[in-house]
C-alpha cells in the first residue's frame, strides 16, 4: 500500500500547467457589443498577452499548457528507451474595439506527444 501511494505521489508530481486556463464554451458566454475589456478581466485576470493593432482594436489573450509524463518515464531503464510525456494547450482571444468593448471572441485548443525514449523517436 505504501509502494502505491509513492508511485502516485510521484506521478502527480510530474505534472505541470502553465497560464490561464479558459474553456471554448466561457469566451461565448460574454456578449458582442456590450461587455467590456474590464469584465473579461474580471472574469478571468489579467490576460497572458496583449497586443494593440494600429486601427486601435486591443487583443487580450489567455493561455493554458499542462503537461505530464506518461508511466513508462517512471520505470528504471524502460523510461530511458519508452519515455515521453503529453500535454494540452488551451488559448482564448478577446478582440476589443479602441473604446475597449468585446469585438469578437476565438479559441483553439490543441495536444502535443512528447517522445523522449530511444525506442520511439522518429
Amino acid at each position: 500500500m505504501r509502494f502505491v501511494i509513492l508511485v502516485l505521489a510521484v506521478m502527480t508530481a510530474a505534472c505541470v500547467s502553465s497560464g490561464t486556463k479558459v474553456t471554448q464554451v466561457l469566451p461565448t458566454a460574454f456578449e458582442v457589443g456590450k461587455t467590456t475589456e474590464a469584465q473579461v478581466i474580471a472574469a478571468f485576470g489579467a490576460p497572458n498577452q496583449t497586443a494593440a493593432l494600429p486601427d486601435g482594436t486591443r487583443l487580450d489573450i489567455y493561455m493554458h499548457i499542462g503537461a505530464h509524463a506518461n508511466a513508462a518515464s517512471y520505470i528504471p531503464v524502460v523510461g530511458l528507451f519508452a519515455g515521453g510525456a503529453k500535454g494540452t494547450n488551451d488559448m482564448a482571444t478577446f478582440t476589443f474595439t479602441p473604446d475597449l468593448v468585446l469585438k469578437s471572441t476565438s479559441s483553439s485548443s490543441g495536444t502535443t506527444n512528447v517522445n523522449t525514449g530511444l525506442a520511439n523517436q522518429q
